[in-house]
């Protein structure tokens, strides 16, 4: 009896081991490219994460749509995703992203009402990563954004907070 009480506990302990939470998180002012009018913007605080943020400049949305940054990243196995951003809107008039990953359609993130503070949007954007090197390209949608970090996971429930541990 408690031999089958113990396989009972290791089916349940390996099932939580499939359903492992995989992360990836990577700073948004390091892209491996970027084109005008996205700029990287260097600074040290407690609110930004590794000395700087990404941002689209103001300009009453004349540029939106020009310019892109293009990361490269290592997921660490191949899957679904949920996409999130780590930023900072001025206002309603610039306060979305748009993001596309290993060439897929873009997904819009944001388009919320939190203004003037860091915060995480997302989750709702499922990309498919493969298990190692990866492609995201964050285009111009509107201007007046900053974007601190980038974060994926498996987990649709999970919401990242704070500043995340950049993945090695």
């Amino acid at each position: 009896m408690t031999f089958l009480w113990a396989g009972a506990v290791l089916a349940i302990s390996g099932g939580a081991a499939l359903a492992e939470n995989s992360k990836v998180c990577f700073e948004a002012e390091k892209p491996g490219s970027i084109q005008s009018p996205l700029k990287k913007v260097t600074g040290k605080g407690a609110d930004i994460s590794g000395g700087g943020y990404l941002e689209i400049p103001w300009d009453e949305n004349k540029t939106k749509g020009i310019g892109k940054a293009t990361y490269t990243f290592n997921a660490p196995k191949a899957g679904s995703y949920y996409v999130w951003a780590r930023t900072f809107w001025a206002n309603g008039c610039g306060n979305s992203i748009q993001v596309s990953v290993n060439g897929s359609d873009g997904k819009i993130l944001g388009e919320d009402g939190t203004y003037d503070a860091w915060h995480w949007v997302g989750g709702k954007a499922r990309v498919t990563l493969k298990a190692g090197k990866n492609t995201l390209v964050l285009s111009n949608r509107e201007t007046g954004v900053r974007v601190d970090q980038f974060f994926l996971c498996t987990d649709a429930d999970y919401t990242p907070t704070n500043i995340r541990k950049i993945t090695p």
